[in-house]
C-alpha cells in the first residue's frame, strides 16, 4: 500500500510525534510505501527513516497549504491518507475527499470530547477512526462517533536499551546502595500530578526515595516544597539518558490526574523491565495489569500512591517478578512491529469494505 502519514502540523517530539515516526517504521518494514508529510528540519522529520512531503499547516485554515496537498494529490494517489492532530483533521483531509483519494483515515490520540458540529464534520470526512485506547473510544462514543466507524490499535515502541551499567548510572545520580528508587519522568506541570508524587514522599517508610527527571513550569515551586517538607524527593531536570535512568529505577511512577490516553512512559518503562505505579485515569489501566506489571491508584490519591511503592519496597522479589512481567507484556504485545500489524489490518479491513459497498 502506499501511505501518507499526515504530520504537518507536528513541530516538536512527543507522543503524536512518536507515534508517527513509529508507525511509519513499523509500516515500511512490513513492505509499504511509506511518505510523511512535515516540515522539513522539524523534531519529527529528524527520527523519520521514510520520505518526507514538505508542507506545513500552521492553522486549521491555512489555504496556501491546502492548495499544496490538492496539488500534490492530484498527481500522487495514495491508498491510505492518514491524519493525527488538528489542524492536520480538516484542510488536508478536505483535500484528499476532494481529489478522490481511497481511504481517509484519522488516529485519535486523546481523551477528549468533540461538539455535534465536528462529529458531523469528520464523520463526513473520514471512512474510520483508530482510537489509541478503549478510553478514548469511550470518549468518542459518547460524543457521537458510531462504534462502527471506529477500530481501537493500540500504539508500540522500540525497547529501550542502556548503554552504561545500572549500577554506574545510579552511583552518577546519588543513589546510594539499598534504596528503591522510583523515578517519574516526563513535564512538570499541574497535569502531570507530580504534586501528589511530593505529597505521598512524606509519609513513605525510608529507603525509598522519589527521582524526577523533567523540566517544567512547576520546577522551581515543586522543588520548594520538596526541601522545605525534608521529603526524599530529588530533581535532576532534564537528560538525554533515559534508558539508563530508568534502568537505575526499581519502578516507574505516573501520576498523572488527567486522562492520558495511552502515554509512552509507561510501555518504555515496561520494555526496560520496571514495574509502573500510575494513576488509574485514561488508558493507564490498559496498560498497567494491577498486581502483575504494576499498581494503580485513584488520581490525586498519595496515599495510594505512598502504599504502592511502600509494597515494592518490602517485597523486592515481587518488584523483580512484575519487571519481568512487565517487559514480557511490552515484548509481545506494544513492539513497533505488534503496531504496525495492528493498524495495516485497520487499512485493510475499511478498504476491504469500502470496496464491496462500491461494487454493489
Amino acid at each position: 500500500m502506499k501511505i501518507l502519514q499526515v504530520g504537518s502540523s507536528l513541530e516538536s517530539w512527543g507522543g503524536i510525534e512518536r507515534y508517527v515516526a513509529y508507525l511509519s517504521d513499523g509500516l515500511a518494514a512490513r513492505g509499504h510505501q511509506v511518505v510523511v508529510s512535515c516540515l522539513p528540519s522539524c523534531p519529527l522529520h529528524n527520527h523519520l527513516n521514510v520520505p518526507i512531503l514538505p508542507i506545513r499547516v500552521r492553522r486549521k485554515f491555512d489555504f496556501p497549504a491546502f492548495a499544496q496537498y490538492v496539488r500534490h494529490f492530484r498527481s500522487n494517489r495514495y491508498d491510505v491518507v492518514h491524519v493525527h492532530f488538528s489542524p492536520d483533521f480538516l484542510l488536508p483531509a478536505i483535500a484528499a475527499r476532494m481529489t478522490r483519494q481511497p481511504l481517509s483515515i484519522m488516529t485519535r490520540h486523546v481523551v477528549l470530547p468533540w461538539t455535534q458540529t465536528k462529529v458531523r464534520l469528520y464523520s463526513n470526512l473520514f471512512d474510520h477512526f483508530i482510537p489509541v485506547s478503549e478510553a478514548v473510544e469511550r470518549q468518542l462514543e459518547v460524543s457521537g462517533i458510531q462504534k462502527a466507524k471506529m477500530t481501537v490499535a493500540k500504539a508500540g515502541c522500540p525497547p529501550l536499551v542502556a548503554a552504561k551499567p545500572r549500577e554506574e548510572i545510579r552511583q552518577e545520580l546519588g543513589i546510594e546502595n539499598g534504596i528503591v528508587a522510583v523515578g517519574y519522568f516526563g513535564r512538570l506541570v499541574v497535569e502531570k500530578g507530580v504534586d501528589t508524587l511530593i505529597t505521598a514522599s512524606v509519609s513513605v517508610p525510608e529507603g525509598i526515595s522519589f527521582e524526577v527527571f523533567g523540566n517544567g513550569p512547576l520546577s522551581g515551586e515543586l522543588e520548594a516544597r520538596a526541601k522545605a517538607a525534608a521529603t526524599p524527593v530529588r530533581f535532576h531536570g532534564f537528560r538525554e539518558d533515559i534508558p539508563e535512568c530508568i534502568q537505575a529505577m526499581e519502578a516507574v511512577v505516573i501520576p498523572s490526574i488527567w486522562e492520558e490516553a495511552f502515554p509512552y512512559a509507561a510501555l518504555e518503562a515496561m520494555s526496560v523491565g520496571r514495574p509502573v505505579i500510575a494513576s488509574r485515569v485514561g488508558g493507564m489501566p490498559e496498560i498497567v495489569e494491577d498486581g502483575r506489571t504494576g499498581f494503580l491508584f485513584d488520581k490525586g490519591d498519595a496515599v495510594g500512591l505512598g502504599e504502592a511503592a511502600a509494597r515494592l519496597a518490602a517485597n523486592r522479589s515481587m518488584a523483580e517478578k512484575m519487571g519481568d512481567d512487565a517487559r514480557e507484556s511490552h515484548r509481545s504485545s506494544y513492539t513497533i512491529e505488534k503496531m504496525a500489524e495492528r493498524i495495516e489490518a485497520v487499512y485493510r479491513s475499511v478498504d476491504g469494505r469500502n470496496k464491496r459497498r462500491n461494487s454493489r
